[in-house]
């Protein structure tokens, strides 16, 4: 069974780091060639790089993002069977996007109200967009 945790503290070493992306009152997605599935931009802190550096290195690299604000909003825990990894969330307002089209990993950005079809990592991804959307008070026609 998987369970994320959330948390204003940070809860060990950042394994991952996952971006929301706003433009223009939509919210962004990728679609990985590798995994198949729609996802929020996200990546693996590189050795020496802050979470904060990561992300705005993967949100640049996997949306083409030129103009923007970013700012962490949650950490996280993915607990899954005896493994534990650690996560921070970052909200990146896009003003300006710079050229797609050559982008190896990423087959397709879209830009939606809600998660566009099916994902990659389902239980993670949905899990990171609600917490978004409660943390921006977009859930509240929801409840």
């Amino acid at each position: 069974m998987t369970e994320i945790l959330f948390s204003e503290t940070k809860p060990g070493d950042i394994s991952y780091v996952v971006i929301g992306v706003r433009h223009n009152d939509s919210w962004l997605f990728i679609k990985h060639r590798e995994r198949g599935g729609y996802e929020l931009p996200a990546g693996h802190p590189e050795k020496g790089e802050s979470a904060e550096e990561a992300a705005i290195r993967e949100l640049m690299e996997e949306t083409g993002a030129e103009e923007f604000d970013i700012s962490p909003l949650s950490y996280y825990t993915v607990a899954a069977d005896s493994e534990k990894t650690h996560g921070q969330l970052f909200l990146a307002r896009v003003s300006t996007f710079g050229d797609i089209t050559d982008m190896d990993e990423i087959e397709e950005i879209v830009f939606s109200d809600d998660i566009p079809g099916e994902l990659s990592l389902p239980i993670v991804m949905r899990a990171l967009f609600d917490k978004l959307k409660q943390l921006l008070g977009e859930d509240k026609a929801e409840k």
